[in-house]
């Protein structure tokens, strides 16, 4: 006999339908789901918070769901949403420090401008930390520019370098400030000697740090590389790349190399091309080429040393490992949503959680490196691409940021696998 009776709510949502049973809920606003089995059926209830109910539910409704409808995945972890940042931001960036709080910096926004759309947004001089103890946002001392699609690196005595990134007007910035974690203030430092927005940064094993392409303010896309010396606070110039990349990945190695992989002009062409650079020898090497062009990809280090590439723009599903030991790559299945601007994060269990991307994507997908393949993950509690992704010291991973559909986001989110 069917259980039909709704809870006194005109919304409700329906929170895990396996493939022969549906549930459908109302949660008070602020309650969470625990994972929950029952026996017999093949189904795990999501934790997560859900808002908009004036009472519980009566009753759950166990409604056989309709021939044909897709089942919601299950998904692998936890999601749960934490406080919002104080200003909502995109083309920030996010650097995990020493004591296991995260600073997020500069990106286009404002305070709480969850209205706001990427081309009405303006670049901002902020920065806030999060505590993963409270789950909370505080105000930290602000930039001395506005900076979008910056670079942050963290530096060996637990300081933060930002370099680059577009400001007021979109002019691109050649200058780089420093960030203090005992007063809370940012200082100027060296500049560099290019003008640079959309490129990495990767700290090196002896405590400098690389910026690597991107583009200038003409738009042009650059090969050149620079190295910054904490200690005596300057840049320097290092062997220019092969090809000029901008949109492009660059992973530190396990055995100190540097691999830089795709890249190309904001709408394409992508380049399908890799390489290698020797900080010792300060020499670029190819490292053959990808099955397909990419940019706006992700690049993820594995525990075993090699580095999965997934997605990229122009709807790609495909992803393929790179082997240091060969310079060869491996085709690594494809996702089941196309992604691009999304992010890749390593999980403690040698695992890659891959999640959101352009197209208001939600979902979350888990990549098996030992099997090359890939599985549901369960999905944000918000769609989001161009956001960051932070693994924190415990495991879990912190979601901040990005656009959705309703523009900048301020809202925030931790992942625990």
């Amino acid at each position: 006999m069917k259980a039909s009776l709704r809870p006194p709510c005109s919304r409700f949502r329906r929170v895990l339908r396996p493939p022969h049973d549906a549930w459908s809920g109302c949660l008070e606003a602020g309650k969470a789901l625990a994972a929950v089995g029952l026996p017999g059926v093949s189904a795990l209830l999501i934790a997560g918070v859900l808002a908009g109910c004036s009472s519980p539910p009566a009753a759950i409704d166990l409604t056989p769901q309709a021939e044909g409808e897709e089942p919601l995945r299950a998904a692998s972890g936890n999601f749960a949403r934490v406080a919002d940042m104080i200003d909502a931001r995109t083309g920030h960036s996010a650097v995990l420090l020493s004591d296991g709080r995260v600073l997020i910096a500069g990106g286009r926004g404002g305070s709480r401008a969850r209205e706001a759309t990427v081309m009405s947004g303006s670049q901002n001089n902020t920065s806030e930390l999060f505590d993963p103890a409270t789950g909370t946002w505080q105000r930290t001392g602000d930039l001395g520019a506005e900076r979008e699609y910056l670079a942050m690196a963290l530096l060996p005595d637990g300081r933060a370098l930002v370099a680059g990134g577009e400001g007021y007007n979109n002019l691109v910035a050649s200058s780089a400030e420093v960030w203090d974690p005992d007063s809370g203030a940012w200082s100027a430092t060296g500049g560099m000697k290019q003008k640079r927005s959309h490129f990495p940064m990767v700290s090196l094993p002896d405590g400098r740090v690389m910026a690597i392409g991107g583009r200038d303010d003409q738009l042009r896309l650059l090969p050149s590389v620079e190295v910054y010396d904490p200690a005596a606070g300057t840049w320097s110039e290092a062997a220019p790349m092969r090809t000029s990349r901008a949109f492009h990945t660059a992973t530190l190695l396990d055995d100190g190399r540097v691999l830089v992989v795709g890249g190309g002009a904001v709408e394409g062409p992508y380049l399908r091309s890799a390489e290698v650079y020797d900080p010792v020898a300060d020499t670029w090497t190819s490292a053959g080429d990808m099955s397909v062009g990419r940019g706006f990809h992700s690049a993820t280090l594995l525990s075993d040393g090699r580095v999965v590439i997934v997605g990229g723009k122009g709807k790609i599903r495909s992803a393929e490992v790179w082997d240091p030991a060969t310079s060869a790559w491996t085709p690594a299945g494809d996702t089941t949503d196309p992604r691009a601007e999304h992010v890749a994060v390593l999980l403690p269990d040698s695992r890659v959680f891959v999640g959101g991307g352009v197209g208001n994507l939600a979902s979350v997908e888990i990549f098996d490196s030992n099997t090359l393949s890939w599985s549901p993950g369960g999905s944000l509690t918000l769609s989001r691409y161009r956001y960051t992704a932070t693994s924190l010291k415990d495991g879990r991973v912190l979601l901040a940021g990005g656009l959705s559909k309703d523009g900048i986001l301020a809202e925030s989110e931790l992942y625990s696998p």
